[in-house]
């Protein structure tokens, strides 16, 4: 019968892997965002065309990423508890066997027959642990492509208003190493995706 270390550094990997990569990984955010203005975030008028965004303070400062990661944080606790519960009864019933083999309490067909299916409540377990994680990076992945996916539709409709040519996202280490702040629509891009998603959430409700 295969040591019950293996499952157990399998499932704690696993676990690390996914708090790891949940939704985009908590980057450190250089800019933010005032949540509380009211007013109208006036676009800038450039006549050249070229305009940027911050995406680490679009997103740190986006509700719906800030709901659909504490909505992906939920499952991941929920999933290390159905984990650690049939961990738990797992070395139990692994120590109620070797109890009963050192005290030599069942015959040797009988030590066989339990062996057996505690080999198979370890696949078992250890297939629930694959799973789990499947479906977390599923969900993950689907997270991350509808925050992108509303922040360019977004940026689309921005075209006929502002005539903006090209919107360049920066990032802390990325390709742009200097942008003007005069062609920064952070702050109005971050007001208008929130209230849209605001907007959105009441329609559902």
């Amino acid at each position: 019968m295969k040591n019950l270390s293996t499952i157990l550094s399998a499932i704690a990997l696993a676990a690390i892997i996914v708090l790891y990569i949940l939704f985009f990984a908590n980057k450190n955010n250089t800019a933010s965002t005032d949540k509380s203005d009211e007013e109208k975030i006036a676009l800038p008028t450039i006549n050249g065309g070229i305009v940027y965004l911050n995406i680490d303070s679009v997103l740190s400062n986006y509700d719906m990423y800030s709901d659909l990661q504490k909505d992906l944080q939920g499952k991941v606790k929920t999933s290390e508890a159905q984990l650690a519960t049939k961990e738990k009864a797992l070395r139990k019933d692994m120590e109620d066997f070797q109890y009963k083999i050192d005290r030599q309490l069942v015959t040797r067909a009988e030590a066989e027959q339990i062996q057996q299916q505690l080999m198979q409540k370890e696949q078992a377990l250890y297939q629930l642990q694959n799973n789990l994680q499947l479906q977390l990076a599923e969900e993950e992945q689907v997270a991350h492509r509808k925050v992108l996916n509303s922040i360019m539709e977004y940026l689309k409709g921005l075209e006929a208003a502002s005539e903006y040519q090209f919107i360049l996202g920066t990032t802390f280490g990325g390709n742009i190493l200097y942008a003007n702040d005069e062609l920064n629509i952070t702050k109005a891009v971050v007001q208008g995706i929130n209230e849209n998603y605001r907007n959105e959430m009441e329609d559902e409700d």
